[in-house]
């Protein structure tokens, strides 16, 4: 297991945000990327969630600051090529598992895109 390189981390977190604002905007109020050893946890919070409308003040702040978690990005060496895996919500697990365009890796933008293409509609 070879830790994510710090400037690698800078450039992944850029990436996916710039790729939220420019593509999710209207789903995706932020990205929140965590890192641990050769992995990056991706998860997004959405502009506006769904809330019932008899939540009180605090429940609907609570709401909008839980994040949503969409994948696990495993570090290959290269910054364009990662590793997927699908935030599974029925067994709170990340599952290897392909990108829209039927590969097990993909670019950090695709591999949110995949994600988000649930969770996030």
């Amino acid at each position: 297991m070879v830790p994510i390189p710090e400037p690698v981390r800078r450039t992944l977190t850029d990436r996916l945000e710039t790729h939220a604002r420019t593509a999710w905007s209207e789903r995706c109020a932020r990205v929140d990327v965590r890192f641990r050893g050769d992995y990056a946890y991706i998860d997004a919070f959405e502009s506006n969630p769904w809330i019932r409308p008899d939540a009180s003040e605090e429940e609907q702040e609570r709401i909008r600051q839980t994040p949503t978690k969409l994948c696990r990005l495993a570090w290959s060496g290269d910054a364009d090529s990662w590793e997927f895996a699908f935030y599974k919500y029925s067994d709170e697990r990340y599952e290897p598992s392909i990108t829209l365009d039927g590969s097990f890796v993909g670019s950090p933008e695709s591999c949110f895109d995949t994600a988000a293409q649930l969770y996030l509609q």
